[in-house]
């Protein structure tokens, strides 16, 4: 998969960089991370960080990608002894709800708002290869045996991840530990994985 979306293998240096960036950029957003504040946090020179990568963009893209290529292959160990749709479908909510740095959305919404169309187009094409398609792997066979019906595997996909989308930030733990918002308000006890895989398999509606 490297050499269709462009990520390099790192260095120790160059790692360092990526996994400062990497916090910084999950922490604050990408507007309020300068180029600046990640040599210094990584304890890097500016000469060494642009040796690395281009320039905040490009660490930005690269970033992302990394996280969901880590994310990919935490899902596939995930979901690999499971013996049926929803039991895979609980692993890969716990994936979504709880891997450090698993807030795909935010992620999503950075790059619309900050990349230039071709780095757009190289995350979405990484979001696709490591997100979409295993999640839709699973509604597929899912279908496959019977156990989901009424809708294609494309549907099921993109309904299920932006259901789990909806609650990643809930039970996240705050990446500021001084901030009080509406998230933090809201009891994250009822919203485990099983329960949202149920929800999203069966509905509220008594039957």
């Amino acid at each position: 998969m490297q050499d269709i979306l462009n990520e390099p293998a790192y260095g120790p240096t160059a790692a360092r960089i990526l996994m400062t960036a990497t916090r910084l950029f999950m922490q604050r957003g990408y507007s309020a991370v300068s180029i600046s504040d990640i040599v210094q946090a990584a304890d890097v020179t500016k000469p060494t960080l642009y040796y690395h990568f281009s320039d905040k963009e490009e660490l930005f893209v690269l970033v992302a990608i990394h996280m969901l290529a880590e994310m990919y292959a935490t899902m596939r160990r995930a979901i690999a002894d499971q013996p049926d749709t929803r039991a895979r479908l609980v692993a890969l909510a716990q994936v979504l709800l709880h891997e450090p740095n698993s807030d795909t959305r935010m992620m999503r919404h950075q790059a619309r708002e900050h990349l230039n169309p071709e780095r757009q187009r190289r995350l979405a094409e990484a979001f696709k290869r490591y997100m979409v398609d295993p999640l839709r792997e699973v509604m597929q066979q899912g279908i496959d045996s019977g156990e989901l019906q009424g809708r294609s595997a494309d549907d099921l996909t993109m309904l299920f991840l932006g259901f789990m989308e909806g609650f990643q930030r809930q039970t996240a733990p705050p990446v500021e530990p001084e901030r009080s918002d509406i998230y933090q308000a809201i009891s994250t006890d009822h919203f485990s994985a099983e329960t949202l895989v149920d929800l999203f398999l069966y509905g509220t509606a008594a039957r």
